[in-house]
């Protein structure tokens, strides 16, 4: 059974009709209930009623309801077309047709319950047909006929959410029955205004969505947001920003708490760059200042700043409390401190350790200049103790001793600068040179085991940046490994060589031994802290060399030698600011491919 239209006839009498075979018209008057039922449970939506219908219809559909109104009056030939809204306790004009006659005007207001034919459809939610209301009792004393409009059709519109919204309607001057094509035409109308109020409706509540997810945010305390104007006055803040400024509610409300008081004088100048970048790009890239806290104190903050959207005035803040962070900054860099004392007292045991081994070799390596000096002085004695002294004989045997004294300061300079525990100092070094000074110092070492040690140093190498005391040690630790490595061979070569080449952006220092080598387990483990294949040592040593190396900005492996023994090999980077013109200052023990023991 289709759903009736409301209808008024000439003679008084209200009466029901369908639409005929073929045309559904009884399926479109009943359109209005239906599409509401379906437009609720499509949609679903969970909006706050007064605040959706009491919102403004956006500017872009009120013009194309204008359009849609200009168009209706113009397609069925009257001079009124209107879409109307109900604001209980009236009724208003929302749109009215911009059509020859019209006598109804924008925003106009209308009291309801005065019998008007847009009333009764909203009552009745139905369509109304009204084609002459002179000569209808019922509608004689409508207040539309005051305005010369006997004739009406109309259909009511509503919210998804079932809500009425309004009405959308044709009225005339004359009598008009208003055809069924009519009829279909408001109600094809009317869905395209439920669809732009399903649009109003779903944006509405995707902005009352992020609003809740804002508030949650604000309410969450997370961080410090705050509401500001371009005087430096807050307008409002949250539980957290009170707590991070030190103020409270009562501060607030009574605008005692303002930006530019908290801002300290150093920051201020920085505070009006800001502002101004603010207002020409409307938010600026997060940055750190301090706050002056009520109590007096400071606090430092990370703020992000960005103005509301439709005025420069005012801006939102987020604001992070920096205490916890600038904290742990300073625990981690005494940390850090703390660790680097630790390596460098590792490093200096190391040092010692390993220059106890070289306990004979150095006092071989002090005593022989001393020797000599002692042999070349009296031998200067004897030369000047002759009747006719030579002279000339005595000054070259003084001039031995000289240079055995030398010797000696050399060496046990050497020495004290490696036993000395001194803060770690990077210069700019040459590497060929600091490889020779421990070479020096080891030679005892390496002759007392029979070991043949030759150099394979690369001419015209650039400085490197680093501590010659840490490098030496480096160079120490290797060369004493490998002569203990090689020591425990009985008829087998002992070989030691140590190179140094230019890589790209480094110095590839590589120490080769011909000893019995290292497993393929001892050499993914060689590194290990306390980690050794010695009986009576630490596993430190090195662990150690490779945090050097590593502090340098290089880095330290090991691997099998060819055709026997292992070869350990670092790179320390060049030092970019030293350049390659410079004198190379290699002792003769240092030229290239020479074997020293």
């Amino acid at each position: 059974m289709a759903s009736p239209v409301h209808n008024a006839d000439p003679g008084g009498r209200e009466q029901s009709f369908t639409s005929p075979p073929g045309t559904a018209l009884s399926d479109l008057a009943s359109e209005s209930v239906a599409s509401r039922s379906e437009d609720l449970r499509a949609t679903d939506m969970r909006v706050e009623v007064d605040r959706l219908h009491n919102m403004q219809v956006p500017a872009d559909i009120m013009r194309k309801w204008q359009e849609i109104a200009d168009l209706l009056a113009d397609i069925v030939n009257v001079p009124s077309a209107l879409i109307m809204r109900v604001e209980p306790p009236n009724i208003k004009v929302l749109v009215s047709s911009e059509s020859k006659g019209n006598p109804y005007e924008p925003d106009e207001l209308a009291c309801l319950n005065t019998g008007l034919y847009c009333e009764t459809v909203m009552n009745t939610r139905r369509p109304l047909i009204v084609p002459d209301a002179l000569q209808d009792e019922a509608w004689k004393s409508n207040p539309d006929i005051k305005l010369g409009m006997i004739s009406y059709l109309g259909v009511p519109i509503s919210w998804p959410d079932g809500e009425i919204f309004g009405t959308i309607c044709v009225l005339d001057r004359k009598s008009n029955g208003y055809s069924d094509l009519y009829l279909r035409l408001l109600l094809q109308w009317r869905d395209v205004l439920q669809a732009d109020l399903r649009s109003i409706a779903t944006t509405q509540r995707e902005i009352e969505q992020r609003e809740a997810k804002i508030r949650r945010l604000v309410d969450a305390n997370i961080i410090g947001i705050v509401i500001w104007n371009d005087e430096g006055r807050i307008l409002d803040a949250n539980s957290e920003y009170l707590r991070i400024v030190g103020y409270d509610q009562h501060d607030l409300l009574s605008g005692r708490v303002s930006w530019a008081d908290m801002t300290p004088a150093e920051w201020r100048d920085r505070d009006a760059l800001m502002m101004s970048e603010v207002k020409n790009k409307g938010a600026v890239q997060p940055f750190e200042k301090e706050y002056i806290r009520k109590d007096g104190s400071r606090i430092p903050v990370l703020i992000g700043i960005a103005t509301l959207e439709g005025t420069d005035s005012q801006g939102v803040a987020f604001v992070l409390d920096l205490t916890e962070r600038r904290r742990a900054e300073v625990e981690a860099r005494e940390s850090e401190r703390r660790f680097r004392s630790m390596q460098t007292e590792l490093a200096h045991a190391n040092r010692l350790a390993t220059l106890g081994q070289l306990t004979a070799s150095i006092t071989h390596e002090v005593k022989q200049p001393i020797t000599a000096a002692l042999l070349n002085t009296q031998t200067a004695q004897r030369f000047l103790a002759r009747e006719q002294p030579d002279v000339e004989r005595a000054k070259k045997a003084i001039d031995r001793a000289v240079l055995n004294g030398m010797r000696v300061t050399e060496v046990v300079d050497r020495t004290h600068a490696l036993v000395r525990k001194e803060p770690t100092r990077k210069d700019s070094l040459e590497i060929n040179e600091t490889i020779s000074e421990v070479i020096g110092l080891t030679r005892g070492e390496v002759s007392k085991n029979s070991v043949q040690l030759r150099t394979q140093f690369a001419e015209g190498l650039p400085f490197i940046q680093g501590s010659r005391v840490q490098i030496q040690q480096v160079m120490l630790n290797l060369i004493v490994n490998a002569v203990e490595a090689m020591s425990q061979m009985s008829d087998e070569p002992r070989e030691l060589l140590i190179s140094t080449q230019a890589e790209a952006d480094s110095i590839l220092v590589a120490v080769r031994d011909s000893g019995p080598g290292l497993s393929e387990g001892a050499i993914d483990r060689a590194f290990e802290a306390f980690y050794t294949t010695k009986s009576s040592g630490l596993g430190m040593g090195l662990s150690i060399c490779r945090s050097i190396v590593e502090d340098h900005g290089g880095r330290l492996w090991a691997a099998a030698n060819v055709p026997t023994g292992a070869a350990f090999q670092f790179t320390i980077p060049i030092d970019s600011d030293a350049g390659t013109d410079h004198e190379l200052r290699l002792p003769t023990s240092a030229l290239p491919s020479t074997a020293v023991a």
